[in-house]
């Protein structure tokens, strides 16, 4: 299997819980949810005169509302709203997605990126850093007793970051504080069914710490870094936080 069969089979997993799906060429996909039209189409070489006719023409004879060019070459977004355009067409919307960014194109899938923990020593000075070099604002804190640390949630684009400041000295965030220095300390994913993915993990062997509740109120495990490449990975249930953030 090719770079483009790979794309376009990955392309088909994502979007098929959502829309009707039909092949137009081995690298362009039609996905139709009722009267919704977009074309994915993957590209891996630059355009050339003809290959953009090409894909025009696909373009103009299915009318869609979106194209979405996955693709590493941003000319390729010029060409084909260049040549759309030049067709007496404008209101086709172009767009550019890399192939890495294929499997995050839908917020819907789960497991998908919670947050990535930081642990830090003086949560406020983390939080002016975020600040003076990004520009962003924490969005709330919570004093988790059960863990012995004070969360700072920071939201860097569609990316969440939990600042974590221990302030007992049996925090296991104090520990890894005085053995690594501040860092990340662990990244978190979100998962539908929470128990069977507990029962799952047992059953596969991982050794999982928890269940416990988590900063935001819901049931969170850890899987050991010793079973996860070195990573301190959270799994955290899907749904509402049951406690709200102290405003900050």
């Amino acid at each position: 299997m090719n770079e483009v069969q790979r794309t376009v089979s990955s392309l088909k997993e994502i979007l098929k819980p959502y829309y009707e799906l039909r092949s137009i060429r081995d690298d362009t996909l039609l996905a139709q949810l009722d009267s919704r039209k977009i074309i994915y189409t993957v590209k891996i070489f630059p355009p050339t005169s003809i290959s953009v006719q090409v894909l025009v023409g696909d373009i103009l004879n299915v009318k869609p509302e979106e194209v979405a060019v996955v693709s590493q070459i941003e000319d390729w977004k010029y060409a084909v709203e260049d040549a759309v355009r030049n067709s007496g067409v404008s209101d086709i919307k172009v767009k550019i997605i890399s192939p890495i960014d294929v499997g995050a194109m839908t917020a819907g899938f789960t497991p998908f990126s919670e947050h990535i923990g930081v642990a830090v020593r003086n949560i406020e000075d983390a939080e002016r850093k975020f600040f003076d070099v990004l520009g962003v604002k924490p969005a709330g804190r919570h004093r988790v007793e059960s863990e012995g640390l004070t969360a700072s949630f920071i939201w860097v684009g569609a990316t969440r970051i939990e600042l974590l400041e221990p302030f007992s000295e049996d925090s296991a965030v104090k520990s890894f504080l005085e053995k690594r220095g501040e860092g990340i300390h662990h990244i978190a994913v979100e998962t539908d069914d929470f128990d069977r993915k507990v029962e799952e993990l047992r059953s596969k062997g991982y050794k999982v710490i928890g269940p416990r509740i988590g900063a935001t109120g819901k049931r969170v495990i850890f899987i050991h870094p010793k079973d996860f490449m070195g990573i301190l990975l959270e799994i955290v249930e899907k749904g509402y936080r049951e406690k709200s953030f102290e405003q900050h």
